[in-house]
Parts: C-alpha cells; sequence; structure tokens
C-alpha cells in the first residue's frame, strides 16, 4: 500500500459501532441477579445468547425488565433462586458453564440443557471440579442435560479445576464464589485464555447498581481485519487498553504489516500493500480473534503457524477442523494441527461456498472471504444472530468504504 493509499485510508473512515460485549454482558448478568435490590445495565448486548440467560434467570424467579436495547434493569431478592425445574440455554455455551455451579449450590433439583450441539460440548472439567467437593451432578458422558442435584452447604476449602479446555469454567466459580463460601480455586495446568479471567475479577471488583457495559473486541475483529483488507472503518467506543482477550489480535495485525491508529472516537485499522505472514504463534489467550487472524493468513504469501487452539475443538463446532476444511476451498494451503492450524496464504482467493456449522463466527469470518471474492457465498448467513444481530448490514456499509488499491 502506498502512501497515498495510507492518507486515503486514514481520512474520511466509516464509523461501525459494533454491539456491545458478550463476555461483560453474561458476567453482569449473573452478579445482577446474586446482588439483592436493583441493578441497572446500560449497552448491554441484545443478542441470541444473553436472551438466553435472560430467560434463565426468570425462569429462577428474578424480574427483568427490558424498555429497549440500551438498558437492563433486574431486581433479584437475591439467593436461594426459585426453583426452575428445567432451563434450556440453546447453545449458549457461557450460560450453560456460568449457570451451572450456581444451580448447584441451591436449594433444589434442576435440570439445564440445550440444543443438539450443546449436549454434544463436554463440561467434563468444571463437573469433576464440582462432583471432587461433594455436589451431586447427573450427566451423559460429561454432557448436558445434566440433572443437578443442588446443596448450599457444601463450602470447601478448596476447589481443583482443569484450566486447559475452557476458562469460563473458572470464571464460572468465581461468579459463583461468595455463594461457595470463598474458597482457593487451584488450577492444575496450563490455563487457556487467561485475559478473560482478568476480566472477570475486574468486573467482580468493580461492579455497581449501575454498570455500563463496553464495546465486544471480538465483534470489532472483523472490522479491525477489513481496514487490514484495504477497507476505510473505524470501530467506535473500543480502546486498546480493553481488558477484553480479543483485543490482543491488534499485536498481531502490527506483525502483519498494519497500522493502528486510535483517538477519543474510536480504532481504525490500516492495511500494507500485502500483508505479511505471522509466522509460529501461539494465540491461546485470543481464540475467537485467532479466527479472524486465520482468515488474514490466506492472503499473506508465506507460512503462519497458529497454536495454543485446542479449545476452539469445544466451541459451537470443532472450530479447527471446520477452519481447515472451508480454507482449503479458497486455494490457501491450510493444514489441521493437534493445537491449531498452517496457513500457506495466496495472492488471489478462489470463489466457493463457505459452510458455516451454524456457527456464528465461521459466518463472520467466511464475511471477510466474501469481501476479497464477492463470488463467495456463504450457508446460513442468519446464524450470526446469536452474537451480532445486525452485523450484515455493518458489513454492507463497511464494502462501500474500500480504498482504491495503488498496486
Amino acid at each position: 500500500m502506498g502512501s497515498s493509499r495510507q492518507n486515503r485510508q486514514s481520512q474520511n473512515h466509516m464509523l461501525i459501532k459494533v454491539p456491545s460485549s458478550k463476555s461483560y454482558t453474561n458476567r453482569a448478568l449473573i452478579l445482577a441477579a446474586l446482588r439483592k435490590g436493583k441493578t441497572v445495565i446500560k449497552n448491554p448486548l441484545d443478542c441470541d445468547d444473553t436472551k438466553y440467560m435472560i430467560r434463565a434467570l426468570k425462569k429462577l424467579g428474578i424480574t427483568v425488565e427490558q424498555k429497549n436495547s440500551s438498558q437492563i434493569t433486574i431486581t433479584s431478592n437475591g439467593t436461594p433462586f426459585k426453583n426452575p425445574g428445567t432451563i434450556n440455554i440453546g447453545n449458549a455455551g457461557t450460560a450453560m458453564r456460568f449457570l451451572t455451579p450456581l444451580l448447584a449450590l441451591q436449594p433444589f433439583t434442576s435440570t439445564i440443557t440445550g440444543n443438539l450441539r450443546m449436549q454434544e460440548r463436554p463440561m467434563k472439567d468444571l463437573i469433576i471440579g464440582l462432583e471432587g467437593v461433594g455436589f451431586r451432578i447427573e450427566h451423559k458422558n460429561y454432557c448436558p442435560p445434566l440433572k443437578i442435584h443442588g446443596d448450599p452447604t457444601i463450602k470447601p476449602k478448596k476447589i481443583t479445576v482443569k484450566g486447559s479446555t475452557s476458562s469460563q469454567y473458572i470464571s464460572a466459580l468465581l461468579l459463583s464464589s461468595p455463594l461457595l463460601g470463598n474458597p482457593e480455586i487451584k488450577i492444575t495446568d496450563n490455563l487457556v485464555s487467561k485475559p478473560y479471567i482478568k476480566m472477570t475479577r475486574d468486573i467482580i471488583k468493580n461492579f455497581d447498581s449501575m454498570y455500563t457495559v463496553e464495546t465486544d473486541a471480538s465483534s470489532a475483529s472483523y472490522f479491525f481485519a477489513l481496514g487490514a483488507l484495504g477497507f476505510n472503518v473505524k470501530v467506535a467506543n473500543l480502546t486498546s487498553k480493553s481488558l477484553q482477550a480479543d483485543i490482543q489480535i491488534l499485536k498481531y495485525l502490527k506483525k502483519m504489516g498494519c497500522k493502528v491508529k486510535e483517538d477519543s472516537q474510536g480504532i481504525q485499522v490500516i492495511g500494507p500493500k500485502q500483508l505479511k505472514p505471522l509466522g509460529t504463534v501461539d494465540l491461546k489467550e485470543l481464540p475467537d480473534s485467532a479466527m479472524t487472524l486465520s482468515i488474514l493468513c490466506c492472503f499473506a504469501k508465506g507460512r503462519s503457524t497458529l497454536k495454543g487452539l485446542s479449545n476452539l475443538r469445544f466451541k459451537e463446532c470443532d472450530r479447527l477442523a471446520a477452519l481447515q476444511i472451508e480454507l482449503s476451498k479458497t486455494g490457501a494451503r491450510v493444514k489441521e494441527l493437534n493445537d491449531g492450524l498452517q496457513i500457506y496464504g495466496i495472492e488471489k482467493i478462489k470463489p466457493s461456498t463457505i459452510a458455516t456449522y451454524d456457527d456464528h463466527r465461521m459466518a463472520m469470518c467466511a464475511a471477510l472471504l466474501k469481501s476479497q471474492e464477492p463470488k463467495t457465498k456463504i450457508q446460513n448467513p442468519g446464524c450470526v444472530s446469536k452474537t451480532y444481530p445486525n452485523f450484515w448490514n455493518d458489513f454492507e456499509t463497511s464494502l462501500k468504504s474500500q480504498v482504491p488499491s495503488t498496486k
């Protein structure tokens, strides 16, 4: 990218307001439910996942008022909650993990389940951790539905849990910690996605009766990537100082040759004439944005080896397998590793039909391919409603901002 193109890309940008953070919204909903009294959550994420969480809280006897998408008011009597019987959380993995310890600490037996994919997603490490201190949970090979025999009298001094599959297990225990008697949480192996633990501790420390949710860095990653690919977009209301794990994508975009401009309005990524491959990088702390980077690596001539991503196998689909299959359709050479992907980028991708596996992030990643090859077809694009219902409108708006090439 020549200097004249850089100048054009840094001026007259398209300002994109991506949704609020799902990670912060769901943590705030749990904390508001545990807090006795009224809590106002401003700027929450309004999507399928948070709707499932809200429905679950209502079944637990918590009053949730949402006059519009910009504010939720929650009134709770604290615990114990009302017996909900059975809670269905669809494919909302965060809700499943956060609610399981809370249900275990109630004076009743309840069941939590989800859709067919959720019933294939193992909860083994969290279940073993809870069973290890005396809780009784019925399950099918550690997968939902879970029949949870609650016992509020269990107050362990220490609870041991593996952290190599998902940091959400540790976050779930941290959120439930006061009900557990604030035990020591011992992590027995390498913890993935450490920034999410820092985020959980931060919101617990600073949560109050009035809480504002910040912009979602995971959703922002797709528009940072569009900037890297030559589109003139800026993401509003987000700072590089965010505690969200996926804000770290900016570091890797710089490694690929991008410039990052930040001001009071937001963050803009300006791509180079030719993206550089990443070499070998460990992305275990930002698994969602690692998917975004895998798309950019298809356009970076040379080899990029993305490691530390074994937990992507336990998401809405086996994302490592899915990315290998779908990205290979573009003409890029993609090899699936035990814990990541090896990608050899090419100059121009081929038209292809990309399957999304009913996975919102696979669909949004496919959009980046479509930005470079308009003949790309995306199956079931509506699955983005899980976290970003307005994604396709924002994507189409961003495509109008393409900067003329100087090649």
